[in-house]
């Protein structure tokens, strides 16, 4: 295999593919990434059990063939050659049928050790029968704002996704964590695709860290029995999906709510953000919401210290005095761009709402004593 690449374009391309390599130590691709020039055009290619990354870089190929290298070590060798064109070359020795990698750039040549193609798994052929179009931006939008309640290392796999669910020209992402929940959703532009499905939270944070903030770019989604495939921008991102039920959401009702509270979300989010200075591990990590006539008195007091803060609001229904973990309230006012939130209680057992019609619902669960 002789091919050309620039500088720039091939680290892009590294650092895409890099975010699917196997860390499994006993595999023989565990690290590496396959440069593969035998379809008329140079990828890359990476997978791991959840996901695969092919990555389309610009080129020329003298030489058709295809080669594994680590990634890290490729990567940190090219960023230290000068701009300009990257020339990769390898040839198999005979001796003990290894392989040796040549990159050359102006007068530098270094050679690093590769790996056969074929110890490598290609993605799977996509069937693109089902399509959904999607604003780049839109999609990053939506799982950013729910991803924080996914869980990272869970008994149950099901609190690791997100459920995606796609019917009626509206995509709504749902992702439920032990004392919380998240929900969004948006219109789009489809009222033909019916899919739900549940996406490993890991996975997803991975791609929004490659797609682009730009509202005129789009990305295509297309579904299949055990995958999902995100394509975009010369790259393809296939997920496996998590099996199993997820958590039904039509089960949380907010109507029969005892108090209803409207608040500036910046006053509130400032004044939790203070309180987590002694709400800490030492203790229950809680804060008192004491709710009365048209103000919010949020107090802590701890082996640190102590905090008392009075804000002002528009109050419908009970007084109430009911405790949060205050990080799980900040995450969701992160979440929420509005101005005002509306907050829903059922009582001091019961979950807390922040929610708008149509648009978000955060579910909080408070802590008990």
């Amino acid at each position: 295999m002789r091919i050309t690449i620039d500088k720039v374009k091939f680290i892009n391309s590294i650092n895409i593919v890099n975010k699917a390599t196997s860390k499994k130590p006993n595999l023989n691709t565990s690290g590496c990434i396959l440069i593969d020039a035998t379809k008329g055009y140079i990828r890359l290619l990476a997978n791991n059990e959840d996901m695969a990354i092919q990555s389309i870089v610009e080129g020329e190929i003298s030489e058709e063939g295809m080669v594994g290298v680590n990634a890290d070590q490729l990567k940190n060798l090219i960023v230290k050659y000068p701009d300009g064109k990257i020339n990769i070359f390898y040839n198999e020795r005979e001796d003990d049928d290894s392989i040796n990698v040549l990159i050359e750039n102006n007068n530098i040549k270094a050679t690093i050790p590769g790996k056969e193609g074929y110890l490598f798994n290609d993605i799977p052929e996509i069937d693109r029968n089902k399509r959904l179009e999607i604003s780049q931006y839109a999609l990053k939008d939506i799982i950013r704002r729910t991803i924080f309640c996914t869980s990272l290392n869970s008994i149950n796999k099901i609190l690791e996704g997100e459920l995606f669910i796609i019917k009626n020209g509206i995509l709504r992402v749902e992702a439920v964590e032990q004392s919380r929940v998240a929900i969004r959703q948006i219109e789009i532009n489809n009222n033909e695709i019916d899919e739900r499905l549940i996406i490993k939270g890991s996975s997803l944070n991975e791609l929004i860290k490659i797609m682009s903030d730009d509202t005129e770019q789009n990305i295509d989604m297309y579904f299949m029995k055990d995958n999902v495939v995100f394509e975009f921008d010369q790259n393809i991102i296939v997920m496996r999906l998590i099996e199993g039920n997820f958590f039904d959401s039509s089960n949380l009702k907010y109507k029969d709510y005892i108090t209803k509270v409207d608040i500036n979300k910046r006053s509130i989010y400032e004044c939790l953000d203070r309180s987590t200075l002694f709400a800490n591990d030492g203790d229950k990590k809680s804060v008192k919401f004491v709710i009365t006539n048209d103000n919010l008195n949020i107090n802590v007091i701890s082996q640190t210290g102590a905090l008392n803060e009075n804000i002002e609001i528009a109050k419908e229904g009970d007084d109430i005095e009911i405790n949060f973990n205050p990080k799980l309230f900040i995450d969701a006012l992160k979440a929420i761009d509005d101005e005002t939130v509306t907050i829903y209680l059922l009582g001091k057992k019961f979950p807390c709402f922040i929610r708008k019609e149509d648009t978000y619902n955060y579910v909080i669960l408070p802590i008990l004593g």
